[in-house]
């Protein structure tokens, strides 16, 4: 089961309903702090009116059962995750750089990866902004 990753704007939501939101992730550093159906339903709502571009596919569970991250975790996928992280970091040159370098590596899986040109696009345009990834 296969997964997409996106980098959304910290707009019209708050750092603390993303981490709501992620209390039910694993692997999550926020994991453990669930909220409730109706917390989701809302923060759910509200991060689908977020600014977002696509990064791409991915299968975090499949790597983690089959212990196996080469085949279901394309490496600019989990580059741009490890470069924004879990602390919504405001987007600026060095963040951009990052997810550039990122998104350069080779994807050594059959999952899809975005266009860098338009996620680098996406990022200088909310330049200035904190940002933050969701795995759909």
């Amino acid at each position: 089961m296969a997964a997409d990753l996106y980098i959304h704007i910290l707009e019209g939501v708050t750092e603390d309903n993303i981490k709501r939101f992620e209390g039910n992730t694993i692997g999550s550093k926020y994991f453990g702090t669930p909220c409730t159906d109706e917390e989701w339903d809302v923060i759910d709502r509200k991060l689908a009116k977020t600014p977002a571009v696509w990064v791409g596919e991915v299968s975090w569970l499949k790597a983690a059962l089959l212990d196996d991250n080469d085949t279901y975790i394309p490496a600019p996928v989990m580059a741009v995750s490890e470069a924004i992280g879990e602390d919504f970091p405001v987007i600026d040159d060095e963040l951009i750089g990052k997810v550039q370098d990122a998104l350069a590596e080779p994807n050594q899986t059959g999952y899809k990866v975005n266009d860098p040109k338009e996620v680098l696009a996406f990022l200088t345009k909310h330049k200035g902004k904190k940002c933050f990834t969701i795995a759909w």
